[in-house]
């Protein structure tokens, strides 16, 4: 029953597993200006408490896993990751900066507590979440093709006589 309920979960995490995961789910943060959670765990696979953070928070963190990995070593050494479980807020860069990244340095805030605990963790995230949710913004090529697309079908309704 248990494995049955952990797997009808929803699951709104990214799962890095390199550089290029990093930079697209950095990028997702950015555009849609959410703090960004980073969660280096040494486990593999998704647990019930990693999904149930993702949905309480959906659209007021974007929440990463990163496993120990061949391909994530060098994002865990960035961040100075030694021991496992970890766990890292970003916030978002204040909205007047033009993404010059000298003009404002964003403090990175680390999980200190001793214990992984869902009350805890929900205590921590809580605090560093955005007080309501976002609605998620496309990918700048997406809105290009849709302006694009949408004056044709204007042009197609009005017709004259």
């Amino acid at each position: 029953m248990k494995r049955f309920v952990d797997y009808s979960m929803p699951n709104f995490i990214e799962h890095v597993n390199g550089e290029k995961d990093l930079v697209t789910f950095e990028d997702k943060a950015i555009r849609n200006e959410l703090p960004q959670v980073l969660l280096f765990t040494s486990k593999s696979g998704t647990s019930s408490l990693t999904k149930y953070l993702s949905t309480e928070y959906r659209r007021r963190i974007l929440l990463a896993q990163i496993e120990p990995s061949k391909n994530n070593k060098s994002i865990i050494d960035k961040y100075g990751i030694t021991d496992f479980p970890a766990m890292l807020v970003i916030p978002p860069k204040p909205s007047g900066d033009d993404g010059d990244e000298n003009k404002t340095e964003v403090e990175i805030i680390r999980y200190e507590g001793e214990s992984f605990t869902r009350l805890k963790l929900d205590m921590f995230l809580s605090t560093h979440a955005l007080k309501k949710a976002v609605v998620a913004k496309k990918k700048t090529e997406d809105v290009k093709k849709d302006t694009a697309q949408k004056p044709a079908e204007k042009e197609a309704v009005h017709t004259e006589f």
